[in-house]
């Protein structure tokens, strides 16, 4: 009878030994949140400073559009058949910094139109001659970027150069000139961007003539830079 409880205690508890030591070993191989590694963030990745830049553009002459428009001229003479060119510009520019940078640029515009000769009357006394007025500007200037994230930009500047100015009748006459870059934004990836720009180029004729003010107040650019 002993020997039969003997052989039933060790069949019960054989099988409970085996189930326990399972359950070790699973627990031995379960995986908590705390074995798990996080994965290695990836570097920031830093732009490249491409410092030179070159760019083309054209802005607006609602300044001259504005002074220039057929009627009277001073002389009596009427005049009448006007055209403008727009500003066309090209600038280089290179960055000592991300935040600031200095260039060279020049514009050029030009206005035409027609005079007939008139007598007291306003009557017109004779045929009508061409008149062709050009402008030439040439300045240095710096920009001071104030917002960068890779793909946009933006930045104000200014600058201050001579405006030279000469037609076919008067001859040529230069001038001291400044450009105010209020506002502009470039945008673009890698090489190529464009630029849109608000701001406002004077010059004064003599010392006390205001010969332009508030010319080219929007202007656009294709950029490239490296």
């Amino acid at each position: 009878m002993k020997k039969f409880f003997t052989i039933l205690l060790f069949g019960i508890a054989l099988p409970l030994a085996a189930a326990a030591q399972e359950d070790v070993q699973i627990d031995s191989l379960a995986v908590t949140p705390a074995d798990i590694e996080a994965p290695e963030e990836a570097p920031e990745v830093t732009p490249v400073l491409m410092p030179h830049q070159v760019r083309l553009g054209w802005g607006d002459m609602m300044f001259e559009t504005a002074v220039f428009h057929p009627g009277l001229a001073a002389d009596g003479n009427r005049t009448h058949h006007y055209g403008y060119t727009g500003h066309i510009f090209a600038g280089y520019a290179y960055s000592f910094r991300k935040w600031v940078s200095f260039g060279a640029e020049i514009d050029f515009e030009g206005i035409f139109w027609k005079e007939t000769p008139c007598d007291q009357y306003r009557r017109p006394v004779g045929d009508a001659i061409p008149v062709r007025n050009y402008d030439l500007t040439i300045m240095p200037e710096v920009r001071f970027t104030f917002f960068d994230k890779g793909w946009v930009n933006l930045y104000a500047g200014l600058g201050v150069g001579a405006l030279i100015a000469f037609d076919n009748h008067k001859g040529v006459e230069a001038s001291p000139a400044v450009n105010l870059n209020l506002f502009g934004i470039w945008m673009g990836k890698d090489h190529w961007g464009g630029s849109l720009e608000l701001g406002a180029l004077n010059a004064l004729m003599g010392k006390d003539s205001i010969y332009m003010l508030g010319s080219r107040l929007i202007s656009v650019s294709v950029n490239y830079r490296w």
